[in-house]
């Protein structure tokens, strides 16, 4: 198993057993915040495929051209080359 794999089932595990015994036994536990449990336990719906992380790259970048802009600079870069 990897490292992944392993870490979903361990949040799958939290998640089980805070269902069982409750979010603040099983946060002293497994030593985590009880906002970190109640999330994962949002997330679950049974399927171990939703606790694995999501990235959290950015869509776009603030200081991006737009393409009106790009296309400013390649007419510009076009017109110095000929």
């Amino acid at each position: 198993m990897n490292s992944i794999t392993q870490d979903i089932l361990y949040k799958q595990s939290v998640v089980k057993y805070s269902y069982k015994h409750g979010v603040t036994k099983a946060a002293v536990k497994y030593k985590m915040h009880r906002k970190t449990i109640y999330r994962w336990r949002e997330k679950y719906d049974g399927t171990v495929q939703l606790l694995k992380n999501k990235s959290r790259r950015p869509h776009k970048h603030p200081n991006e051209h737009t393409q009106g802009e790009i296309k400013l600079i390649k007419d510009y870069k076009n017109k110095i080359q000929n």
